[in-house]
């Protein structure tokens, strides 16, 4: 059998799927640097950072039957924003106890209130979309990949990237204007050129 360290991503996942710990140790290895820099980008704090990445191998291991063979990184940078995102709300949420608690701050509650409601809006709305969508989505406004480094990462054309991309920010807009936290048509974004 092949040195886990010698594996294509995609081999290292199914190795890791057959339950080689070997494949699941070098997995971590190869994206814990990735995934944490995006947990400190999005926590601003570099213990719950920690406790993020920690729980994003956590979920990996604990769903890997549903890896459905597409290259492994957006997967894993998805389940690390989406604990991220959790992370910050309930961060957030024990932070603001006291202004919540008190009637005497009824502006500051109610814009407590629409920030979270928004928070949580578009996490349900990424969660709702194809999963490609939400992995370029993701890679690119999270991450902050290129076009041409998703299109390397997934094995994609840059076309393809570019359109899932616009796609999935017309599906995302559309969810959250449904569900009335945006209103009218989604603001034009300039032309994307591979950045």
């Amino acid at each position: 059998m092949e040195s886990p360290a010698g594996m294509s991503d995609i081999d290292l996942m199914r190795a890791s799927q057959a339950g080689s710990e070997s494949a699941r140790d070098e997995l971590v290895d190869r994206f814990l640097p990735d995934v944490h820099r995006l947990c400190c980008f999005l926590l601003n704090d570099s213990g719950t950072a920690e406790d993020a990445a920690q729980e994003t191998f956590l979920r990996v291991f604990r769903y890997l039957d549903r890896w459905d063979g597409r290259p492994p990184r957006p997967w894993l940078m998805t389940i690390a924003y989406n604990r991220c995102i959790s992370q910050r709300q309930s961060r957030f949420k024990a932070s603001l106890d006291p202004f919540l608690d008190s009637a005497a701050q009824p502006d500051i509650q109610h814009d407590i209130v629409l920030g979270l409601e928004l928070d949580a809006a578009i996490q349900d709305a990424l969660a709702e979309l194809r999963p490609e969508f939400r992995d370029v989505l993701v890679l690119h406004h999270v991450s902050s990949e290129s076009v041409d480094e998703i299109a390397r990462l997934m094995a994609l054309p840059v076309g393809t990237v570019k359109t899932w991309l616009s796609r999935g920010r017309q599906a995302l807009w559309n969810s959250l204007r449904a569900g009335g936290h945006v209103e009218g048509e989604m603001p034009r974004r300039p032309r994307l050129e591979g950045k």
